[in-house]
């Protein structure tokens, strides 16, 4: 083989390794999305001038969904989304103007939107956009589940992350409605429009609920992908478990990156399911598991601890995780 050829046929193979499609395109593309709704939340509030939640919005993207998305992205995306967290980080620190932090964000914005080019074709699909604004919604439900009580907001943060996931919801179906069924497009735009104002005046959870229940209905009809039942809380606990240990196994085994990922799951896909229920029960230790589960576990991880320490701090993590499924009936 000319060497030409083989280096020509390396390159394309190495562009190929790089490009290779995410292992969840969905949740891939709503975890983009979730980070896309934390800096729009963060830009109000930078706004409005309450930097100090403007900080704390900004922190989701890269201290907790960017380990999600990474080995997904190509090598060059990683460089380029750790520079724009490094350059809003900057920008929030030294207060600088709005015009200015909103100049940086819109440069994420950007990346993001190269990121999900690498999707090709499939992001253009009415199935997989139907699918994505079903799963985008359902997170929304569970911020605001955690947000608001009784008619008032509770934490204002967590209120923030629905309106503004509502929001990303509401971009993916106006960018890809012509794809849809009218008879879905419509009931789907319908529910939309409910599930923002029942979040606009604060309303009921229960009509929320059935505002996206409704329009997760019609998502899966044009998706084809049947609507999955929601998880217990006992499967969630279950899952907890089963992720935590195989950090332990999979940190003891030399791949930390494989840790870290078993431990955002732990934390993104299930614990974060239960923290309303268990915040109601004992605010202290939802409190305290929530910054073990989503930082603490994690710092630790990259402070390349001996295994005993590890292993120490997430058995830890698991006698909490028992008093907490005691006090929810688990």
């Amino acid at each position: 083989m000319k060497p030409f050829t083989a280096l020509a046929l390396l390159g394309l193979s190495l562009t190929s390794a790089a490009l290779a499609a995410p292992k969840d395109p969905v949740q891939f593309a709503v975890f983009l999305e979730q980070m896309r709704g934390h800096y729009d939340a963060s830009l109000l509030n930078y706004r409005n001038g309450d930097l100090t939640l403007a900080a704390k919005h900004a922190k989701h993207p890269a201290n907790e969904l960017y380990a999600a998305v990474r080995s997904d992205l190509t090598p060059a995306l990683q460089q380029k989304f750790l520079a724009d967290y490094a350059h809003i980080n900057q920008t929030l620190a030294l207060k600088k103007p709005y015009v200015e932090y909103q100049k940086v964000v819109n440069a994420f914005y950007a990346d993001v939107d190269a990121a999900l080019a690498t999707l090709g074709a499939t992001r253009n699909d009415p199935k997989f956009a139907a699918q994505v604004i079903a799963q985008i919604l359902e997170d929304a439900e569970q911020e605001y589940e955690e947000g608001v009580e009784g008619g008032r907001v509770i934490n204002l943060a967590e209120y923030q992350d629905a309106i503004y996931y509502v929001a990303r919801a509401r971009s993916w179906f106006d960018r890809n409605a012509r794809g849809f069924p009218q008879r879905q497009r419509d009931v789907t735009a319908q529910a939309l429009r409910d599930t923002a104002a029942v979040i606009a005046r604060k309303g009921d959870l229960k009509a929320l609920e059935k505002a996206i229940d409704r329009a997760k209905v019609e998502l899966s009809e044009i998706s084809g992908v049947q609507q999955a039942a929601k998880s217990s809380n006992a499967t969630y606990f279950a899952n907890i478990d089963r992720l935590l240990a195989a950090a332990k196994a999979h940190y003891a085994g030399g791949m930390a990156d494989d840790a870290e990922e078993a431990l955002i799951d732990a934390y993104l896909e299930n614990f974060e399911y239960l923290e309303s229920p268990l915040a109601k029960q004992d605010r202290a230790l939802e409190t305290k598991l929530e910054k073990t589960l989503r930082e603490d576990l994690r710092a630790l991880l990259k402070s390349q601890p001996s295994a005993q320490k590890f292993n120490a701090a997430v058995d830890a993590a698991l006698a909490d995780l028992k008093k907490a499924r005691a006090l929810l009936g688990e």
